[in-house]
């Protein structure tokens, strides 16, 4: 087998990376969500931690000075118009910054310290200027603002004579609101954008590198096999009255584009095996959760509909699921514990609705390969295949475990279950090559749970619901309520008649389902009576 990994997806497809994207999202938007609002946090930590709100308090006043006119030391003057406020303003920060203006506003608030800042601008074309002090306490600034008014003339006189403030506006209290906003939680906000877009941006790189399988083209490059079916995703709604949770052609809440699915699926299967002259059957997948157990399972039932003799196997010695996936709920015995305690025999289960036979256990074991590498394993499937017309094994994964390799040895043919979008080309490919090793001939691949808008076909989940559950399912009582058949001949005037014949006919038919039930269980103790007949002449034989 070639490697092809490196030409897989060579050509850019929008619809794919887009569904990609969209699957990382699902997966790891809730990280990038989460380190967004860590770093948004964080920022919004630090912004508010070095955060100090600043108050301001300011008052409109006039200044009215005396000076000797520098022509006559005798001649007196006072002035009070814009000029005169200018060069009040252009002299009021030396005579504040002086010391004897700080020792006196010291004296007079009665502190060591200035706490605020004081400044002084003049109002244009105008006699007046204002005076504005800023800080960090509201009070101490409003205090600070009538100090400044009381001590300045006392201070300037020296410099400009008898000095007198007329305060034109001045605060009646302390600034109630600080002049600088606490913008911490907006700087949060705007942090998380960036980190936010980063981590898209991380998301969409990691979708467009994902080489995943998507399509039957997507197959052919990556292992020259073919694709037999499409399996569409399905997703059963929560229904209060209803317990029926096993995705199986037999539940009638699953749609009918699933059933066709398998049902075509079963026909390849079928006309392969028949030209091999196969009849033991393993389903493998390279990951768990790609759906092989649903893939077998629903094979098995798809065989059995058609009149087959079936014998489903659980080979997952590690972890039994095949009961849970067919709703069966009784204590039972499998390969564990019939391949551990040779005097065991083996013992199928019925399933219930169908003609098909179950092997699985309840126990389980981290050991398997011993067990399973066993002529008595052999001599199972060949005790099975004398009396059954087909054997289908489930298997572990094969990408992760050497079980279904160990299988592989007993069984004629095998089918491959690759998930859309789940296991890397890689992972798929090295799998492949390590179940191939043991010389099984491939029948080909199964694409599981596709979605809409990524395949050819471009049917998937999105109809699974639609079809057979909500038109045969939903409205099938107000069909027969009402009297309504297949076609559009009714009549509300025979809606006694029509009743009393749908129950006939539901009690004929629940009547012939228990007929075969029984046939079913009865067949069964047969098969087993003829196993164990069989199984224990061979093993006094040996």
């Amino acid at each position: 087998m070639d490697d092809p990994r490196n030409d897989l997806f060579s050509g850019f497809n929008p619809r794919v990376v887009m569904h990609n994207f969209y699957s990382a999202c699902k997966r790891l938007l809730w990280i990038v969500v989460l380190l967004s609002l860590a770093f948004g946090a964080y920022t919004y930590y630090r912004t508010d931690q070095s955060y100090s709100p600043v108050f301001t308090s300011e008052a409109v006043f006039s200044v009215k000075a005396s000076y000797s006119a520098t022509t006559d030391i005798l001649s007196y003057s006072s002035f009070m118009n814009s000029t005169a406020a200018q060069t009040l303003s252009a002299t009021f920060p030396y005579i504040i910054r002086s010391e004897n203006t700080q020792r006196l506003l010291k004296q007079e608030l009665n502190v060591t310290a200035i706490p605020g800042t004081i400044e002084a601008t003049s109002t244009a074309d105008s006699a007046l200027f204002t005076l504005r002090v800023t800080g960090v306490d509201a009070q101490a600034v409003y205090d600070l603002l009538k100090a400044t008014i009381t001590v300045y003339p006392r201070a300037a006189s020296s410099i400009l004579g008898d000095t007198t403030i007329n305060v034109i506006n001045m605060p009646i209290g302390p600034s109630l609101a600080p002049i600088n906003r606490n913008v911490a939680l907006q700087t949060g906000l705007r942090s998380m954008v960036p980190v936010f877009l980063a981590g898209l941006l991380g998301i969409f790189i990691l979708a467009l590198s994902r080489k995943t399988v998507h399509s039957a083209e997507d197959l052919r490059k990556l292992v020259n096999m073919k694709c037999l079916a499409y399996i569409p995703g399905i997703k059963l709604k929560k229904r209060s009255h209803s317990t029926n949770r096993t995705i199986t052609i037999t539940n009638n809440r699953v749609g009918s584009i699933f059933s066709e699915s398998v049902r075509n699926l079963r026909i390849k299967v079928q006309k392969s095996m028949d030209h091999r002259n196969a009849r033991i059957l393993l389903v493998s997948s390279t990951i768990p959760n790609e759906g092989k157990t649903t893939v077998a399972t629903n094979l098995a039932l798809s065989f059995a509909a058609e009149g087959s003799k079936v014998v489903l196997v659980d080979g997952d010695l590690r972890k039994q699921s095949l009961k849970e996936a067919l709703g069966i709920d009784q204590p039972s015995e499998g390969l564990v514990e019939f391949l551990t305690d040779k005097s065991k025999s083996v013992s199928l289960l019925p399933v219930p609705n169908s003609t098909l036979y179950l092997l699985s256990g309840d126990k389980t074991t981290d050991k398997p390969q011993p067990l399973l590498d066993t002529p008595r394993f052999q001599k199972l499937l060949d005790s099975l295949t004398d009396r059954v017309d087909y054997i289908i094994i489930d298997t572990p994964p094969a990408g992760i475990l050497s079980d279904a390799a160990t299988i592989a040895k007993y069984a004629d043919v095998a089918l491959y279950v690759v998930r859309q979008d789940l296991a890397s080309s890689t992972q798929i490919f090295n799998a492949l090559q390590a179940l191939t090793a043991v010389d099984i001939p491939l029948l080909g691949c199964v694409l599981n749970h596709t979605q809409v808008g990524t395949t050819r076909y471009g049917y998937g989940s999105k109809y699974s619901g639609a079809y057979g559950y909500s038109y045969g399912y939903k409205y099938s009582d107000s069909y027969r309520r009402y009297g309504y058949g297949y076609g559009y001949g009714y009549g509300y005037s025979h809606r006694e008649e029509r009743e009393e014949a749908s129950v006939a006919t539901t009690i004929a038919q629940q009547s012939a389902e228990e007929q075969a039930e029984k046939e079913h269980k009865k067949n069964t103790e047969e098969l087993n009576k003829e196993l164990r007949k069989e199984l224990v002449s061979s093993s006094r034989r040996h």
